[in-house]
């Protein structure tokens, strides 16, 4: 009888590499860490859309937007808007195109285009004449130099007090009783 020898064993592994270790299944730890890492992240871009909600760009201003006043001293590209009914500082009464020239415009020039063009719409909008309104005055926003030279001749009109007192409803055909 002829004895078969036994299969031999498999060659030893190259001295130099190591067999991946099996993976072993996520742990509660793991998993409980991912769910933290990514509510955070969630809770974050919530609260950064939360925060930025209301701010609108001056320049998509429309008719009937309360909004308020940024700082004099700013290159004002954001307005945080309101609802009417809220306190707020300004309400948008009129917007127009300033036609009259392609140069950029010196105040001068715009304070006439002012009252050429939005002291008028404000006795239709508020419900008593610009000149004897005690206590309401135009505030404007008109394009920098920069959204000029892009073209933007868009000139935003709008109502506040005159004493700078917040408004608490829409000033729309309020008359002297804004």
């Amino acid at each position: 009888m002829t004895d078969t020898p036994p299969p031999s064993p498999a060659p030893p592994a190259d001295p130099g590499t190591t067999a991946p270790a099996p993976s072993a299944p996520a742990s509660r730890g793991d998993k409980l860490r991912l769910f933290l890492i990514l509510g955070g992240i969630v809770a974050f871009l919530a609260i950064v859309l939360w925060a930025v909600r209301d701010n609108q760009s001056a320049g998509d201003l429309a008719v009937g937007t309360c909004f308020d006043v940024p700082g004099r001293d700013t290159d004002i590209s954001t307005v945080t808007r309101h609802e009417c009914t809220e306190a707020h500082d300004a309400e948008v009464f009129h917007v127009a195109e300033y036609t009259t020239g392609s140069t950029y415009p010196i105040s001068i020039t715009i304070d006439s285009f002012i009252d050429d063009t939005c002291v008028p719409v404000f006795a239709t909008y508020v419900g008593e004449e610009f000149e004897t309104s005690p206590d309401l005055t135009i505030g404007y926003f008109y394009p920098s130099r920069d959204g000029w030279n892009d073209g933007d001749r868009t000139v935003t009109c709008y109502v506040v007090r005159e004493d700078e007192s917040k408004l608490t409803e829409s000033i729309k055909g309020k008359g002297a009783g804004a």
